[in-house]
């Protein structure tokens, strides 16, 4: 069992990550300072330190945070696991892709922030790995079997989870002018229908 987290560390924490991710989005991680982000959080050097070694901890710790955050958001039950029918028709996106576009939504800024900031490739991995791994489960619930598949399960994933990836960064940059349902829903008809009407060459 976890030990809960003292209201006030939580509270401080989340002062000093909101800090982080907005003097990244102005400045850059290279050009801010422990002293910038403490006094854009207004607290002090000593609370800091207390709480993380420098801001590449902070930045670390941030990321891992929001990532769990992710992972458990998503993260489906037993009974979602088994509840194929609406991945199968590729109408109605599943619940769990619908859930990992409303996480991302919560948190637009962190997420905006750290994927498009060159120097922050640690976060991309991390939830690009995640994506892959929610790709696998979609594509291992509908096609168990790798003689169903058109090309190596593998190159399924990594095609996947790529081009999932940057449809997640295009929607923030937009600053999210679709819904998480719709962002779902057009990524699930795209998998499993392409992008082209019945016949489009016709």
């Amino acid at each position: 069992m976890s030990k809960k987290i003292d209201p006030r560390v939580k509270r401080t924490r989340q002062l000093l990550r909101d800090a982080l991710v907005e003097l990244i989005n102005e400045y850059g991680y290279e050009k801010i300072t422990v002293q910038d982000i403490t006094q854009r959080a207004t607290l002090n050097r000593a609370t800091f330190y207390l709480h993380y070694r420098d801001k590449l901890d902070l930045l670390y710790q941030s990321s891992e945070e929001i990532l769990q955050e992710l992972v458990a958001s998503i993260r489906p039950t037993a009974e979602e696991q088994t509840n194929v029918a609406l991945l199968q028709n590729g109408e109605q996106p599943h619940e769990t892709f619908v859930q990992l576009f409303e996480k991302i939504a919560v948190n637009s800024t962190f997420y905006k922030v750290y994927l498009t900031e060159k120097n922050l490739p640690y976060f991309s991995e991390g939830l690009k790995k995640i994506i892959m791994d929610f790709v696998s489960s979609g594509i291992y619930l509908m096609a168990p079997d790798d003689q169903k598949l058109t090309v190596p399960r593998d190159m399924a994933i990594r095609f996947y989870a790529a081009a999932f990836l940057e449809v997640v960064v295009w929607w923030l940059e937009n600053d999210m002018p679709y819904t998480p349902k719709f962002m779902a829903t057009q990524l699930m008809r795209i998998t499993m229908n392409g992008p082209y009407m019945a016949n489009p060459f016709l």
